[in-house]
């Protein structure tokens, strides 16, 4: 019988440590996490420079993609490369239907 109560205590202590050494690592965890740079959600990147951006890089897209690959951009790399494609392969369709309709 006393070996019975022996192994349930060591059992509960073992599950007391478990649980402190899980709670640490989840302190830890959520230390970590915080300490991480916050990249900002979808509707904070939708601001009014980026709307003008976006609308002259189809109605004007010589002067939206000076916009986009200005120094005060807030487009990261692969939106600039993207969008630069899409305005080259509009453009080329722009001047076929003009050269060859």
């Amino acid at each position: 019988m006393s070996s019975k109560i022996n192994k349930k205590k060591k059992s509960r202590e073992e599950k007391e440590v478990a649980k402190a050494e899980l709670r640490e690592r989840n302190r830890q965890m959520s230390d970590q996490l915080a300490a991480m740079p916050r990249t900002g959600s979808m509707l904070e990147r939708f601001t009014k420079w980026r709307m003008i951006s976006y609308v002259s890089l189809i109605l004007l897209p010589p002067y939206g993609l000076y916009r986009m690959w200005s120094k005060e951009s807030t487009f990261v790399l692969p939106e600039k490369v993207v969008w630069t494609f899409i305005v080259i392969v509009y453009v080329l369709q722009l001047l076929k239907l003009i050269l060859f309709s």
